[in-house]
């Protein structure tokens, strides 16, 4: 019988060899996690992509502090543990700098997808969230809004995170979306992209719904003053959204509460 913590171990260690592959990273860019039991394994600090093997790659508690391993948790890793707590589904996130996605970012404006297969796997539109300060407190709400809507998020100024039910699924998110930026780079060089009707939009939507994909919300808590039936989809809209910013608000609070206690 495998281990399936090796198993794991050896998926972060190839997907990383793929980004590097791929031109997704440079330097020390990226990070990658998944969850192993009531634990997380991650990719180190300060290591290039390219040169991360089994023997680094560190153990952290759903806190982010290291139980194990080589080297030190990477200062982003709260990006992932926001992911986690805001999609209790998912257990990988994978982050890195497609150069399409990239400079989607820095023109800003949300992504949407006009290739009918591609809305199935990952939805219609992908969120470009506005630029925080690194590590700034308000990086969690921004990201946990995003996450509400897709598993894909391009962040201004610092690529991409990806979210999945397992590190293939998310990375292969990833790279989709910075297949279809490429092809509308391409597009916008030769005329008008084509649009896909809005009826047809919502079909292949709601196929996507059926193959269990996407955001699985926070069940939403019946409110009572909404002249909305609970049922209408801009209720349950709106109610998921309050329940995902009570939850980043309580994040917000639990990080400054740290920050206050270490002072």
């Amino acid at each position: 019988m495998g281990n399936r913590r090796d198993y794991l171990v050896q998926r972060i260690v190839e997907i990383c060899h793929k980004m590097d592959q791929k031109g997704w990273v440079a330097n020390h860019d990226g990070n990658v996690s998944t969850k192993f039991e009531d634990r997380l394994l991650a990719t180190p600090t300060a290591v290039s992509k390219a040169d991360i093997v089994p023997q680094i790659i560190i153990t952290l508690d759903m806190e982010g502090k290291k139980i194990d391993g080589i080297g030190n948790p990477f200062s982003e890793i709260k990006l992932h543990l926001c992911a986690y707590k805001i999609r209790p589904e998912i257990t990988a996130v994978v982050h890195a700098h497609p150069p399409y996605a990239m400079a989607r970012g820095l023109a800003g404006g949300d992504f949407q997808i006009q290739i009918p297969e591609a809305i199935v796997s990952i939805g219609d539109t992908i969120p470009v969230a506005p630029y925080a300060f690194p590590g700034a407190p308000e990086n969690d709400a921004i990201l946990g809004d995003a996450l509400c809507r897709s598993d894909v998020v391009i962040m201004a100024g610092n690529g991409v995170l990806s979210v999945g039910r397992d590190l293939g699924e998310a990375y292969l998110r990833m790279e989709l979306l910075e297949h279809l930026l490429k092809i509308d780079h391409y597009t916008r060089s030769m005329g008008p992209i084509m649009t896909i009707p809005e009826s047809d939009r919502q079909k292949l939507l709601d196929k996507r719904a059926a193959l269990g994909l996407g955001p699985q919300h926070i069940a939403p808590i019946p409110s009572t003053s909404s002249s909305l039936s609970p049922s209408s989809p801009a209720s349950s809209a709106n109610l998921s959204t309050a329940s995902t910013q009570d939850l980043v608000k309580s994040l917000i609070a639990d990080e400054l509460k740290k920050l206050l206690k270490n002072q």
